[in-house]
């Protein structure tokens, strides 16, 4: 299916993101988990950058990592899980380790995880 770090694209809109666009995901679950589950974890990507003010919750994602024609900025306090049907096949994107650290310690604040 997909390993985390991956961004795949939403089959019908879940209403973030700009209309007319297809709305894109994060994995953040664990892989083993994605390959057992009937649903994946992921924070939704946003092009919005401007409204999320450098918010220690929303991660910047660079438009290459996200397969995007502009930047994006990870959602992180929106992580939910979506059912696999959900996805459209194929991977669109994968973001750097880097920017995967980043969403890393965004998810450990979000869950007050230390």
């Amino acid at each position: 299916m997909a390993d985390r770090g991956d961004v795949l694209r939403l089959k019908r809109r879940l209403g973030f993101g700009a209309r007319g666009e297809g709305e894109s995901v994060l994995v953040v679950q664990e892989d083993e988990l994605g390959r057992v589950l009937p649903t994946i974890l992921v924070v939704p990507l946003d092009p919005a950058i401007a409204a999320h003010g450098g918010r220690p919750i929303a991660v910047r994602v660079s438009a290459q990592e996200a397969g995007a024609s502009v930047d994006q900025v990870a959602l992180v306090h929106q992580v939910r899980p979506v059912a696999k049907t959900a996805l459209a096949p194929g991977v669109v994107g994968t973001v750097l380790p880097r920017t995967m650290a980043a969403i890393d310690r965004a998810l450990r604040y979000v869950l007050s995880l230390g």
